[in-house]
Parts: C-alpha cells; structure tokens; sequence
C-alpha cells in the first residue's frame, strides 16, 4: 500500500502577502481619511504690516503700516514675553494706517525682550501679526 500526501507549502507565504497588502491599504485609508478630515478647520492667515518700536523702558510704540487685512483690525494687544504691555487699543473699526498707537505698561523693561503683538479680526480670530527682539534703554 502506497500512501502519498500532498505538499501545501507555497499556500501559507501567499495567504500572508495578501494578508499584508490588504491591512495596509485598509490603514493608508483610515490615515488618510483622519487626515483629510483635519485640514477643514485650516484657515488662512491675515496680512498686516507693522512697525515697532520702544518709547522708554514702560511703553511700545506700534503703528500699522498697510496689509491687505489691516482694515479687519478690531483691536491690538502687545506682549513683553508673556507680560501684556499696557491695555489693548481698541481701535473699533477705526483703524488708520500710519497712526501710531502707544501701549504704556507698569512693568519696566531694560535690556532686550521678544516683543509680540497680537491682533483681533472683525472674524473674531486672534493672529500674531509682529514678533522681534527690541532693545530697551
């Protein structure tokens, strides 16, 4: 009696890479639909010029010299660090290029601080439109 058996040893290796392939499309696809899905929310960003420049150790000058946005400007707020310089201007839709606007804080600053300053848009959105270093003697 003669018993043969039949080899199924290229199954396996074959049932794996097509195991494989198909796990990877099917996460590519849930990466990329995550993904998409993202970038709604993505908004554009506004463009104001603006000129900066320290009065004293207490108070910023900032004037706003043109942008294509600089007539959405609601308000300004400007930043020593982390520490508001003065109250915000708030230019209620009245804003005027090359008026400068002075923010005078209580907080003295000597030496060199990042200075930053923050602009609110009539769309109620929120962008830094200046960041540098100035010098305050």
């Amino acid at each position: 009696m003669k018993l043969t058996t039949k080899k199924n040893d290229g199954v396996s290796p074959v049932i794996g890479t097509i195991l494989l392939v198909a796990i990877t499309v099917v996460l590519v696809a849930i990466i990329s639909a995550v993904v998409m899905g993202m970038t709604g929310d993505i908004g554009s960003s506004k463009v104001v010029g603006v000129q900066v420049s320290p009065i004293n150790t207490t108070a910023v000058l900032v004037t706003i010299t043109g942008g294509a946005n600089a007539g959405d400007l609601n308000n300004l707020s400007v930043y020593a660090g982390s520490t508001p310089i003065g109250a915000p201007a708030n230019l209620a839709n009245n804003i005027v290029v090359g008026k400068p606007y002075t923010f005078n804080g209580s907080t003295v600053l000597t030496g060199t601080h990042t200075v930053s300053v923050v602009g609110q848009f009539k769309d109620g959105t929120n962008q830094s439109i200046y960041t540098g270093s100035l010098n305050f003697a």
